[in-house]
Parts: C-alpha cells; structure tokens; sequence
C-alpha cells in the first residue's frame, strides 16, 4: 500500500519522531511511505520510507507570507503523491480550525483517502470553532485518536459517522538511548519537562513544592521547556515568594534534542501536573528514556498508569495531593515501579504494532 504521510512541523516541533516512527511501523507491514515535511527535520533512513523536502524553510522566521509557502508546500505534496498513485493522505492535527479547512479543501479535488490523526480535541469546546471543525469533519474519511478519552470527546462533540480508530501514541525508544536509573542519591530529582502552557499545572506544582520542603530537603525541581502564551516572570516571581529558590531550578527554553538525554539521565522521576490532556508525547518519551512518572488522575493518564505500578497518581488540581504523593517517594520505590513502566513500552506501545494496526484502519475506509 502507498501511503502520504504529510506534516509541516516535523523537526521544528518534535513531531518528527512520531512520523517517523509511524512511517518505520507502515513500512515494517509491507507499506511504501512518502513522508512529505520541512527543511527543520533532520532526515532518517528507513527501507521504503522517503523524506521530500516539499515545505522548504517555511519555519524560519525571516520567511514572509507563511500562510502562502504553507498552502504552496501542501499543494506540491498533494501533486507528487497523486503523480505516485498514493492511495491515503494522513495528516496530523492539533485541531481542526480554518488552515486545516483550507488544506483538506485543496485535498478534496485530488480524490485520495484522507486520514488525520487528532493528537489534540482543544479546539472542539471553542463555539467560534465548531462550525469550522464540522466542515473540516466532512472532508475526512477516517480519524485516528490515541485513547479512549479522545474518542469520547470526540463522539460527544460530534456525529461524525465515519471510521475512528484509538491507534496509541507510539514510544521513543528507536529514537533515544535509555538512562539509567542513579538509585542510591541522596536527592531526588524531579524534572518537569516540555512545553509550559497554563493547563500545563506549574503553579501547582510549585505549591506542592513549597509544601514538600516544608518537610523534607532532599527532593529537588528542575523545569525545562519552552513557554507558550505564558508570562515566566510570574514563575520566577512565584519560586522567591515561596522561598524555593534553593530546590528549584529552571531552564524556560526550547531544549535541544541533543540536551534532552541529560534532562533525564540526572532526573529520578518526571512529574506531569497537567490540568487538561488529550494524549501526551512527553510521557511516552519518558516511559522510553526509562524513567517513571507522578501524573495527575486524568482519564487520558489512568488508561496508560495505575498507580504504584508503573507510575504514581495525584487528585488532579490538588497540590496537596501531588505534595503527599511527592513524599511518598523513595528511591527503592521509584527503581520498582520503573521496571514496570519498562516492560509496558517495550511492548504495547510499538511502532510496529501500531503501524500494522493503522494499516488495517486505511484498508477499512
């Protein structure tokens, strides 16, 4: 089966590692994958897998009318895979808002399947929105989501009569080195990494923070990532109003791939205190680099973590329970419940279990 995997963001915003773990996983069950991204993605080789460049430098931020070199770039890839006899479009959204109305418009006229995998349902509970998505939603005959939730908030907010499919999230670990685990430190090293948005929680965890060196010293914070349309300063302004300027250290950045295996070889548990999620790509990561996590009780965690198995659970929204939960650790906890959450990537999560199961998706449409 030929099949287009098409997608702008690629390397510029870590979205490569899933496509291409998608387009390994197709290509392991006798699929020929064309992978259509920007210049931001650095390039990997797999038999029957082929990168086209087709969105150029669309990302650099000297480039003017992006929207155009946007729609450009869609349209080159939409020729080519017709000129290859491509029998499905896949793309991957964060939401189905006018760009994605005008892409699968331009689709349309080019009479191949079109599948998109929702990572994200966000947009679906903005009324100024609902319009757009159910005419984006009439454009597409399959939609992939990554767990049960999803598919319900999916279902909930639309009669969308056509194929959907849970297919997970894949794991990292064709892409990253597992760290391992420093079981005998003094301290324990608690990193909250990725991207820092408001339902992210930070400001609940440094609330819990607060509350565990009330008790205990030997637990340290390090919080690493990009902001997106958050102010830091009220971060930083909140550490020295608690007085943690001593157990926390932070790094408001865009961290390079080549810095994130460090993150995490010095870190002894990642902590998600995420207000609202559909599916999380930072808690395959983990999972892959062989760590374990404190998440909070949100139905798209539960169906991934039980807790004191292979991870531990806080009441969402309550840092006194991600406090609790916090100095409840011990480093021979945390190294026993990490060998859980091994045995749980390695296996269910799959690239070429999931690429067979997508495959099985496209042959239903």
């Amino acid at each position: 089966m030929k099949i287009s995997i098409i997608d702008p963001v690629g390397g510029h915003g870590g979205m490569d590692y899933y496509d291409y773990g998608l387009s390994y996983g197709l290509a392991y069950n006798f699929s020929s994958v064309k992978y259509y991204t920007g210049s931001k993605t650095k390039y990997r080789h797999y038999q029957n897998v082929q990168t086209i460049d087709v969105f150029k430098n669309v990302w650099d931020k000297k480039r003017p009318n992006k929207f155009f070199f946007f729609l450009v770039g869609y349209l080159k890839a939409f020729k080519i895979a017709k000129r290859s006899k491509s029998e499905v479009l896949h793309f991957q959204f964060f939401s189905l808002g006018s760009l994605n109305l005008i892409i699968l418009g331009l689709a349309f006229f080019f009479k191949q399947k079109k599948v998109v995998t929702l990572h994200d349902i966000e947009s679906f509970h903005k009324s100024s929105f609902k319009l757009i998505s159910k005419m984006c939603l009439k454009l597409i005959d399959g939609i992939i989501v990554h767990n049960k939730f999803s598919k319900s908030e999916l279902e909930k907010n639309f009669n969308f009569n056509r194929p959907i499919s849970i297919i997970p999230h894949g794991n990292y670990l064709p892409f990253v080195e597992p760290q391992p685990l420093a079981i005998n430190s003094p301290i324990i090293n608690i990193l909250f990494f990725g991207q820092i948005k408001e339902v992210k929680g930070v400001d609940l965890l440094l609330d819990a923070m607060a509350e565990v060196v009330k008790t205990n010293h030997k637990y340290h914070l390090t919080i690493a990532g990009r902001p997106w349309k958050t102010d830091v300063k009220r971060y930083e302004n909140k550490i020295k109003e608690l007085g943690l300027s001593k157990y926390v250290t932070t790094h408001f950045k865009y961290i390079q791939d080549d810095d994130v295996k460090q993150f995490y070889k010095n870190a002894s548990i990642i902590v998600m205190p995420y207000k609202k999620i559909y599916q999380s790509g930072v808690l395959l990561l983990t999972l892959s680099y062989g760590r374990t996590v404190i998440v909070s009780n949100l139905p798209s965690f539960t169906e991934v973590i039980s807790n004191n198995q292979n991870g531990f659970i806080f009441e969402s929204g309550n840092s006194l329970s991600l406090a609790n939960c916090i100095l409840n650790l011990n480093s021979e906890l945390i190294s026993n419940v990490t060998l859980n959450s091994k045995q749980i990537i390695s296996q269910k999560y799959d690239w070429k279990v999931i690429g067979k199961a997508t495959l099985s998706f496209y042959k239903k449409l």
